[in-house]
């Protein structure tokens, strides 16, 4: 099968997921101790209108929770007067079911913060798609071609609404970027190409591809070698034909079907959360540094039932995991996190000097 090649507007996704963004902050922040987050993920419903497959929170949405309207409100409030850059609103459940979504991010909207949805994209409506004109990007799940493959991933068989969707996103959204993201599994892995040209037909600005990882060690979730040794084979066969500015397939092949690269140096701490990069708070209030690390306790800084977000931040239980975090990456044992990457290339720019520095609210 062919692989189309056109697109509807400049966006570069090489640039999109550069890791050398961290390098501007941390010039920034490298001596500062008392500053904010640069960005903070937003985790706050475990409910989910999906039940995927190879869903990182399967086991942790057994039970539905929400941070309540009144919390939500107030840590809004703290990221806004914080001078938080970005927000990402994203997993745990699907960040549209959450009462009162559209207030609150109104609210956000009419700060100095750019926000960000990851979202399966069945729950938008027109009011809901009026507001994310006013977001920095869109990123869609976007998990098969075929409408069986659909349901099995999904659970759900709602691929033709998901489509209809994305085209009204895409006739509504002019400056926000709109992008897929596809986890490969055990049974998409056969449709790469033509999720591809699907996602290239809707008008998609980007496509990134990312293997399932078991956060929860079910079993059964992440790809075998014999699934990676075909997906090599299909992605060589379409190489000359890629857009590197549209899709991450080339640079995942080259790290042996991974999304984050294996040969992580290590010896020097966790650049990204000394510098404050990311915060991550969790639908039951709890609040990490550390995506892989959520639901530990002995990683968590505090929760916002307990204490304001802008309380704990810079407090002594957030240094204290600082400090935790950092012997972890020295000793080599983080994986599956993309602070990896972001200390890698400041640790080059460190010792060399060398790296492109340039700004991104999103860390």
């Amino acid at each position: 099968m062919s692989l189309i090649n056109k697109q509807e507007k400049n966006v570069n996704l090489k640039k999109l997921i550069d890791p050398g963004k961290a390098i501007l902050p941390y010039c920034e922040r490298k001596n500062e101790t008392d500053c904010p987050p640069f960005s903070v993920e937003l985790h706050l419903t475990s409910f989910c209108n999906y039940n995927c497959c190879h869903c990182s929170y399967q086991n942790r949405r057994s039970k539905h929770i929400v941070v309540n309207d009144i919390t939500i409100e107030m840590l809004v409030n703290d990221i806004v007067s914080m001078g938080v850059k970005g927000v990402y609103w994203s997993g745990g459940g699907e960040p549209t079911t959450i009462k009162n979504f559209s207030k609150y991010i109104q609210k956000i909207a009419n700060s100095n913060t750019e926000q960000a949805l990851i979202t399966n994209g069945i729950l938008l409506n027109e009011q809901l798609m009026s507001q994310l004109v006013l977001f920095n990007y869109i990123a869609v799940s976007f998990q098969a071609s075929s409408s069986e493959k659909y349901e099995t991933i999904t659970g759900s068989n709602t691929k033709d609404k998901l489509y209809s969707n994305i085209k009204k996103l895409r006739s509504i959204l002019k400056e926000t970027i709109l992008g897929a993201r596809c986890v490969i599994n055990r049974y998409n892995y056969k449709e790469i190409a033509n999720i591809y040209n699907d996602a290239k037909e809707l008008g998609f600005d980007y496509i990134i591809f990312i293997p399932a990882i078991d956060y929860e060690k079910r079993g059964n979730i992440e790809l075998k070698e014999e699934e990676k040794k075909q997906i090599k084979e299909e992605v060589n066969t379409h190489l000359p034909h890629l857009d590197e500015s549209y899709t991450n397939l080339k640079s995942l092949i080259e790290r042996g079907v991974s999304y984050y690269k294996k040969d992580v140096l290590v010896g020097y701490p966790c650049y990204a959360n000394n510098m404050r990069a990311t915060a991550f708070v969790n639908y039951d209030g709890g609040v990490w540094l550390c995506q892989p690390h959520i639901g530990s306790s002995r990683y968590s800084i505090g929760n916002i039932y307990e204490s304001r977000f802008s309380e704990m931040w810079d407090s002594k239980r957030h240094k204290e995991v600082i400090d935790l975090l950092n012997d972890e990456h020295k000793a080599g044992r983080c994986k599956n996190c993309r602070s990896i990457t972001y200390n890698k290339v400041i640790h080059k720019f460190i010792l060399t000097g060398e790296g492109k520095s340039f700004y991104d609210p999103f860390l």
